[in-house]
């Protein structure tokens, strides 16, 4: 697996910009050459005047959008960034995927929130129909007005919880370690929610939670530890956490320290736990500060 090919979704906002940081400290090292996308969209207001024809308002968008990604392009090419822009027409979700599949993107980055109003093609349906529906690795990042410029990517924090799919994040993240020269981080954490539901409800009284709770965290330890060193075989730095608690508000935790990228499965377990969690992805991102990169499985890991 290798990241040579980057597609950027763009609207045109300072909110859809704000993955471009990430992007930058991804592309720049990589030596990737990155594709900022902008879908034109012409809202129903436009296309109900009579007087005006949804070819020619289609025509001013696609102008507007030429004009704005040739600025932005400008920027990354100042900091060594190989750039090219594309514009097109349709559902932007749609043509973010088809997109990618045309020049064959290894990497796909979009903000979760752009444009608010008729313009939002960025809020959250975009981006999370992206995530669901492409097969390809996606960068997303949930911007912040407040939130400074992503700067260099110093750790990788890859979360495992045992499963082969989780695991599928690591190729990717082993090759972004060696590149960038980060350690990754390893972090299980333990789902106090298991204790909940363990055993017949009769015997709850009978239960000692706290010794299951520490076995739970032994094995975590261990399992990280095994995956650690088949890592280190690899020429990695790998740093192992265990932590105790709900599994989306933890990853989000860890990750959002400075210089973080999060690494995550699209899938974990499945079963009850799927049920009580949720999509952990989604979650994850809907809550973390800085930037996740999902991965999703192959056909044979969730088989």
């Amino acid at each position: 697996m290798t990241l040579q090919r980057i597609l950027v979704g763009l609207d045109g906002s300072p909110l859809a910009e704000s993955v471009l940081g990430a992007v930058r400290a991804l592309a720049g090292p990589l030596g990737a050459e990155v594709t900022l996308l902008h879908v034109a969209h012409v809202p129903e207001s436009i296309r109900a005047a009579a007087d005006v024809t949804i070819d020619g308002a289609v025509a001013r968008e696609r102008h507007e959008a030429e004009r704005y990604l040739r600025r932005i392009a400008r920027e990354l090419r100042e900091a060594g960034i190989a750039v090219r822009t594309s514009v097109a027409v349709g559902d932007a979700a749609l043509e973010i995927m088809k997109s990618a599949d045309r020049d064959d993107s290894d990497l796909l980055a979009l903000a979760t929130h752009g444009r608010s109003g008729v313009w939002r093609w960025l809020h959250g349906s975009v981006a999370d129909a992206v995530l669901h529906g492409t097969t390809r690795p996606l960068l997303l990042l949930r911007p912040s007005v407040t939130a400074p410029p992503t700067g260099d990517i110093e750790r990788l924090v890859v979360p495992l919880d045992g499963s082969a799919v989780a695991e599928e994040a690591l190729a990717l993240a082993r090759e972004l370690a060696q590149r960038l020269h980060v350690p990754l981080e390893l972090l299980q954490v333990v789902e106090v929610a298991s204790l909940v539901f363990t055993g017949d409800p009769a015997s709850q009284l009978l239960f000692d939670h706290t010794r299951m709770l520490e076995m739970m965290l032994a094995g975590a330890k261990a399992y990280l530890e095994d995956v650690a060193d088949r890592e280190r075989r690899h020429g990695v730095r790998v740093e192992t956490t265990v932590s105790a608690g709900g599994v989306a508000p933890t990853i989000p935790f860890h990750g959002d320290r400075p210089g973080s990228l999060v690494v995550l499965g699209s899938h974990g377990r499945t079963g009850w736990r799927a049920a009580v969690l949720g999509n952990v992805a989604r979650r994850v991102v809907a809550l973390a500060e800085g930037p996740v990169l999902v991965v999703r499985p192959r056909a044979a890991a969730v088989s």
